[in-house]
């Protein structure tokens, strides 16, 4: 695999933070907290639903079954009974409703608060319909892109991305607004305390969802992920769900984004209903039921990691018989099961550095998949000119979701094709931003650890290390398919490299290319040095 170095060079690991995120110290450090009244339609929102409280109207939550969805509706399902109002949350279920709000989901829904979060500004004609033929009041809190088929009946739609230019910030996910929205409604029935289960699912909404972490956004997550590292006062199924992901070590942001969040997503990828068992494990209050819960989640994940995992073989074959590789990536797998299709796109658009579409057919007989993008490419704007292609589709920069019949897959690849000429070239290699040695592993990871939480929009720097020295070697994992390379200041640790190191002859020095930072096991705190590749020292 090629080793290229961005075009910018920066000397420290600072300058790289700094650099790459566009963003002051002080931003990072410090960012600013935004009012929640001051966000789009967040008061309008709140006074809707207290009218609707003193009018004693049944509440239903319609929200999604991803993490980001199923935390919003956690957090607004919390919300209304520490008001003392009952609550009917839906999570859709994913291979019979599909995304977002539905007829169906809403059949015998009348004279009630209709609250969607993370959907609805696309459910126009359905929440439209809701509210003038069916008596309900509609209150729509999204943070996807509208194009058109937003509602025009709602009593409210939050919304940032709508208010133009005059909301303070805009990128909040669905968790992100249901917590603004906490903010506001305990503040105004004068209740001091926010619970701390709020503040932690809106983090983990946010770092599942890949929101950038500026802002708002990153005051929510910072605070939250201080939250758990304190004395927060958790119920049983977050506490549980955390505990089983981190296994007592420090909670960060990596730990959510590749452990927390995947054990949310999971049953709901795999299983129709199973976001709805999610959503009743985080709203949990007994012990022994949130383990249960926990413990069937994760054994839905090690199912749907293997799928995963087999599916990106087939598709990485097809892919290697290419010749050339060409911009989006739209791969059609027939047969691969619907739920996983937005991670194997996620993963595949990683691997090959291009914007990636995936697509499976669906037993009604049509093409539905997701696209996650790659870089500063807009998935949504690409999809809006193939839009006459398309039979359902929405999202926003980073990702969409899309349905087309199966003889149309061809044209939208060529045409998707011809709107991504001129972008950079796909395929496999490595990108870093830093040239470290491994006597600078100590400073670097602690101004790591200063300017910590990174991930989208301040992304953790790749470095590369010139001539590691490895003082020993261990073998790894149940198949010994991984290693770890001891050092006088860290050590190296490269998963699913063990038989390319020994092809290299065991090398007793190497360059790598990765991520620094700390490894916490048994109680004992390590640098490490996490290896995308590793070579032999030259």
């Amino acid at each position: 695999m090629e080793w290229i170095q961005n075009k910018t060079i920066y000397h420290t690991i600072e300058e790289a933070i700094l650099g790459m995120s566009g963003q002051s110290a002080e931003e990072l450090l410090s960012p600013r907290e935004v009012p929640a009244e001051q966000v789009c339609g967040i008061k309008q929102a709140g006074e809707t639903i207290e009218e609707c409280i003193r009018k004693n109207m049944p509440v239903v939550i319609v929200g999604d079954y991803d993490a980001d969805g199923i935390t919003s509706t956690t957090i607004l399902t919390r919300l209304l009974y520490s008001m003392g109002v009952k609550v009917r949350p839906i999570i859709p279920r994913r291979f019979t409703d599909g995304y977002g709000v539905s007829d169906s989901i809403l059949k015998g829904v009348e004279n009630s608060l209709i609250i969607t979060v993370d959907n609805g500004i696309a459910a126009g004609d359905v929440l439209d319909k809701a509210a003038t033929e069916h008596g309900n009041t509609v209150v729509v809190l999204d943070h996807h892109l509208a194009d058109g088929r937003e509602p025009k009946r709602a009593a409210v739609i939050c919304d940032p991305h709508m208010d133009g230019d005059s909301s303070p910030y805009k990128e909040y996910c669905g968790a992100g607004l249901a917590f603004k929205l906490a903010q506001y409604m305990l503040r105004v029935a004068d209740i001091s305390a926010m619970p701390d289960d709020l503040l932690v699912l809106a983090c983990i909404g946010t770092i599942a969802d890949s929101m950038p972490l500026t802002g708002d956004n990153r005051a929510i997550v910072m605070n939250g992920l201080r939250r758990v590292s304190g004395e927060a006062h958790l119920s049983a199924g977050i506490n549980q769900l955390l505990w089983t992901a981190s296994s007592g070590a420090p909670m960060n942001e990596e730990t959510i984004a590749y452990t927390v969040a995947p054990l949310i997503n999971a049953p709901g990828r795999m299983y129709n209903a199973g976001g709805t068992s999610v959503l009743k494990a985080l709203l949990c209050t007994d012990n022994s039921n949130a383990q249960a819960y926990l413990g069937k989640m994760v054994a839905i994940n090690n199912d749907r990691k293997a799928t995963v995992e087999e599916w990106m073989g087939k598709i990485r074959a097809a892919i290697d018989t290419q010749e050339k590789l060409s911009a989006p990536l739209v791969a059609f797998a027939k047969k691969m099961p619907e739920g996983i299709v937005g991670l194997v796109a996620g993963k595949l658009a990683n691997q090959y550095h291009v914007p990636t579409i995936v697509l499976v057919e669906t037993e009604d007989g049509i093409a539905k998949g997701s696209g996650r993008s790659y870089g500063d490419f807009d998935m949504k704007a690409m999809l809006d000119t193939l839009s006459d292609l398309l039979i359902t589709y929405g999202g926003h920069v980073g990702a969409a979701g899309l349905s087309l019949m199966p003889d149309k897959v061809s044209e939208f690849r060529k045409r998707a094709r011809d709107y991504c000429t001129g972008i950079e070239q796909a395929g496999e290699y490595i990108r870093y931003d830093i040239v470290l040695q491994s006597k600078d592993f100590g400073a670097a990871v602690q101004t790591l650890k200063k300017y910590q939480p990174f991930g989208q929009s301040v992304p953790k720097p790749v470095c590369m290390v010139r001539g590691f020295q490895a003082l020993g070697m261990l073998e790894m994992g149940t198949n010994k398919t991984h290693i770890k390379l001891s050092g006088r200041n860290g050590n190296v640790v490269a998963f699913n490299m063990a038989e390319a190191f020994r092809s290299m002859g065991s090398p007793e020095v190497i360059d790598a290319v990765g991520s620094l930072g700390e490894n916490t096991f048994r109680g004992e705190t390590t640098v490490q040095f996490l290896a995308d590749d590793i070579r032999a020292h030259i």
